[in-house]
């Protein structure tokens, strides 16, 4: 069986619009399934955002141990624990990124995207030759659309107007689901990736750290892990979810010899979102088992 075959028998009737693609980081192996077609990220979008906060880092622009005071207009609906904390709360830079990272804090991204800008996140991709990765929008802006309140001022668009605004969506029948987003595609997102597990999309020491946060991530569990065995890989990923789209974007290496490969699941549009959770994890299984039957 051809890898490509094996992502394909992991897909199966998957509905909707989806790409694969994986690329062993050793032997070079790669294989992807519409890897070129632009797709939105929703919290992917967190690595190539997190790369280039690294590289400021390593710059000297900004500092990991800078503090931030939270305030209740930072605060953003959607996934996260800060939107429930107290207005005053001091964080560092790195408590915001390891928020951001783990737990997909909406709250502390947008807090980090505007320490960092929209404008240097896209020059960076530019820079690592990711030429469709393109960042448009917060979580604010994404999530405000989705109930219909993108034209709403920034000071409007508060956790409580966010509630009403769900409210009356849900009394119309549903959210909005073409909404703007954040862009990528599996390709270029398995280019990062293998740039990161290289030490290449920045410093090697950055790289290292934001492969520590990804393997701590506490979301997605039904996606690119779900079938691997435990006690024999790391996984250092980011998935992202919205209304129908689910993504999972990660690096596995074998415990055993080392090896490694990235893998990028973008489904969007989908029918069923738990059978393109499966679908996810079912090409991550079969992608272990094509590259560890060469063992």
């Amino acid at each position: 069986m051809a890898l490509r075959d094996a992502v394909l028998s992991g897909i199966g009737g998957l509905e909707g619009v989806y790409a694969f693609s994986v690329k062993h980081l050793g032997k070079g192996e790669a294989a992807s399934v519409n890897g070129e077609e632009v797709l939105p990220t929703a919290s992917v979008f967190k690595v190539p955002l997190v790369v280039e906060l690294y590289r400021q880092v390593e710059r000297g622009e900004v500092s990991l141990d800078e503090r931030y005071v939270l305030r209740d207009a930072d605060k953003v609906p959607g996934s996260g624990i800060l939107r429930e904390l107290s207005e005053g709360l001091e964080l560092t830079l790195s408590d915001l990124t390891t928020l951001m990272m783990i737990v997909s804090d909406n709250t502390a991204t947008d807090v980090i995207l505007g320490l960092v800008g929209v404008e240097r996140v896209n020059s960076a991709m530019r820079g690592l030759g990711l030429e469709k990765t393109v960042v448009s929008a917060s979580c604010r802006d994404i999530i405000f659309d989705g109930v219909g309140g993108s034209d709403l001022p920034d000071e409007e668009r508060t956790l409580a107007r966010y509630e009403g605004l769900a409210a009356e969506a849900r009394r119309r029948g549903g959210f909005t689901a073409k909404t703007r987003n954040n862009v990528s595609t599996a390709d270029e997102m398995t280019g990062l990736l293998g740039l990161i597990a290289e030490g290449r999309a920045a410093g090697r020491g950055s790289c290292d750290a934001i492969m520590g946060l990804m393997a701590k991530c506490q979301t997605g569990e039904a996606r690119i892990a779900k079938y691997l065995p435990r006690d024999m890989v790391r996984v250092c990923h980011k998935e992202g979810t919205r209304l129908r789209l689910r993504n999972d974007v990660g690096i596995v290496t074998l415990l055993g010899s080392g090896e490694r490969w990235a893998l990028s699941c973008f489904t969007n549009e989908v029918g069923d979102v738990n059978a393109a959770e499966e679908a996810i994890a079912g090409v991550s299984r079969n992608v272990y088992d094509y590259f560890t039957a060469w063992a």
